[in-house]
């Protein structure tokens, strides 16, 4: 029980519970007495800000004085519209304040930072958001099966020759046949090099040895002889790496979660009856 009460959820949702105490509250304590419309400080200056960004000046004695009376009949007419009882059956009300009510939750799930704990806890429920891909660097050279069926064996192994022959930085455009694909590559994550090879390609290189010429290996286009030049594994990093991209991920879900869970007990509180009709062929 102690536990419950320290978890950061459940006081989000007391205080949401206490502010629509209040709320109903001063609903009951306000019906059928005089409203009195308070235009403050902060509204005005709010009235001042918008007129200037709108007319990069700010408003004359005149033009505040009608800005003050604009928002005054924004007011009157807001409650005798709600008096009139206007508010009820319109469905754009009705998505304005469940917009408003769902944005009261979720500023109260924002109002408290995570705890290192917990964002460490939700980085290692979620390595695989984060783990960098392995990346690979190679060069390759492309043969057309097709094209070289009947003396496919010899030519590798003519390929392997001159290859072996030409050091290690030969021109590979002279070598094996003409392909769009360029012919090196810089380290290159290993999802994006099966992209572009057809899957798998990345998985028989990761096994290759730097620094020698190897295969042939299968792509979506034919063979390849690789020449890998560095393979660098796959990384898990720290928090302290991916810090920002863990906080904003954890406070996404801390708001969907509450938003979900204050969903539930409100709906406690409302037996819900859905009348349909099968529509008959």
């Amino acid at each position: 029980m102690k536990k419950i009460l320290t978890e950061p959820l459940v006081h989000f949702l007391l205080i949401g519970a206490l502010l629509f105490i209040i709320f109903e509250i001063a609903g009951s304590a306000d019906a059928g007495s005089e409203k009195t419309i308070t235009i403050s400080a902060g509204d005005i200056r709010m009235l001042q800000g918008n007129f200037a960004r709108t007319w990069q000046r700010q408003p004359t004695p005149e033009e505040l004085e009608r800005l003050i009376e604009e928002k005054v009949r924004g007011e009157i007419a807001s409650l005798e519209a709600v008096a009139l009882g206007l508010d009820q059956e319109d469905p754009y009300i009705r998505r304005r304040l469940r917009m408003k009510m769902e944005m009261l939750v979720e500023d109260l799930a924002a109002s408290v930072p995570p705890t290192d704990a917990e964002l460490t806890a939700y980085l290692e429920r979620n390595r695989e958001k984060f783990t960098e891909d392995a990346q690979i660097a190679f060069s390759h050279v492309f043969l057309n099966a097709d094209r070289r069926r009947d003396t496919l064996d010899a030519d590798i192994a003519e390929l392997f020759g001159r290859l072996e022959q030409a050091g290690s930085n030969p021109s590979l455009e002279t070598y094996g046949d003409a392909t769009m694909l360029p012919r090196s590559y810089p380290l290159t994550p290993s999802p994006l090099i099966d992209r572009q090879f057809g899957r798998g390609f990345s998985g028989q290189m990761r096994e290759m040895k730097p620094g020698s010429w190897q295969g042939p290996v299968q792509s979506s286009y034919g063979l390849h002889l690789v020449m890998v030049a560095e393979i660098k594994p796959a990384y898990d990093p720290p928090l302290s790496a991916v810090r920002v991209q863990v906080e904003r991920d954890f406070m996404t879900e801390r708001r969907r979660d509450m938003l979900e869970k204050t969903y539930q007990n409100w709906a406690e509180k409302y037996p819900v009856a859905v009348e349909f009709r099968m529509e008959q062929n």
